[in-house]
């Protein structure tokens, strides 16, 4: 199968599991509006009606901790743990659909119930938790290996950190492009699980490996491909957050309406990565 048809038949899988990305976007929008309401009644109470708000408006003004006093720490305090808080639980409610999705892009044909769907994320989830978790630790250290210690050396070489400023790009580049070989084998690896049932780990992971290996350029193009056209759509969604203030009233809302639209474009795209790697090892 070419690179074109498998990215092609992902985005067909994808899309016709829309109901599917819709119930993780109902879930997440949930989760954060559980985390934002306390944290924006929060923000009243310690702003009110003050000016604070129109001072904030021209940008960040450092005499308005003094103003707040005590309050400011309570307000980093908030924040940080209401970040902390949707991070974490977002990774475990991605964790968890995933083994839902996987089962979706596993099968031979027909789609999957929104029941069957919940029972086997749920069926999934440990298995594909550790999995993250050891990826996670292979690609710090793929980093830590890659980068840290060419740059710690480089500085006890050189002894000015400017001096390495072309070589921490250099390392930059390539880091990103091993990138997606780790994504391919994490992806493999759910999906064999997805389409066996078994529960092993590390047999998983062989297989991610083995499939990676069998067909070592068109897998590593498939999720570059999707990786790449993925980091253009979050640059241009940062783009858009940054270019576009919304005051009051109804440009609010269709702030909003265009941010969760974005969103869900988002776990479309995340989608047809997990669709793609299972084209790719069929």
């Amino acid at each position: 199968m070419s690179l074109f048809k498998t990215l092609k038949n992902g985005a067909a899988a994808a899309a016709s599991s829309y109901k599917l990305i819709l119930l993780i976007w109902v879930t997440t929008l949930v989760l954060t509006l559980a985390v934002g309401y306390p944290l924006r009644s929060f923000l009243n109470m310690i702003f009110g009606n003050s000016m604070a708000v129109e001072r904030l408006n021209d940008g960040f003004d450092l005499g308005i901790t003094g103003d707040l006093g005590k309050s400011f720490g309570g307000l980093i305090a908030s924040v940080s743990a209401g970040t902390m808080l949707i991070g974490l639980v977002g990774f475990f409610i991605m964790t968890f659909f995933a083994g839902g999705l996987f089962r979706r892009f596993s099968l031979a044909w027909g789609g999957l119930k929104v029941s069957d769907f919940l029972r086997t994320s749920a069926g999934n989830f440990i298995p594909f938790l550790k999995i993250a978790l050891l990826l996670m630790l292979i690609i710090g250290a793929y980093t830590f290996i890659l980068t840290g210690i060419p740059i710690i050396a480089g500085l006890i070489v050189s002894g000015s950190p400017g001096q390495t400023g072309n070589i921490i790009y250099g390392l930059f580049v390539i880091w990103a492009l091993g990138l997606p070989v780790w994504l391919f084998v994490a992806d493999a690896s759910r999906r064999w699980i997805a389409a066996t049932g078994s529960r092993k780990v590390f047999r998983a992971l062989g297989a991610g490996f083995r499939a990676l290996r069998m067909r070592f350029w068109h897998s590593y193009l498939t999720v570059l491909a999707v990786v790449l056209i993925n980091a253009v759509f979050i640059l241009a969604l940062m783009w858009l957050a940054g270019t576009s203030t919304p005051e009051k009233g109804i440009t609010v809302f269709l702030f909003f309406v265009a941010t969760q639209a974005l969103f869900i474009i988002r776990l479309f795209m995340k989608a047809w990565r997990y669709a793609s790697v299972c084209e790719a090892v069929k």
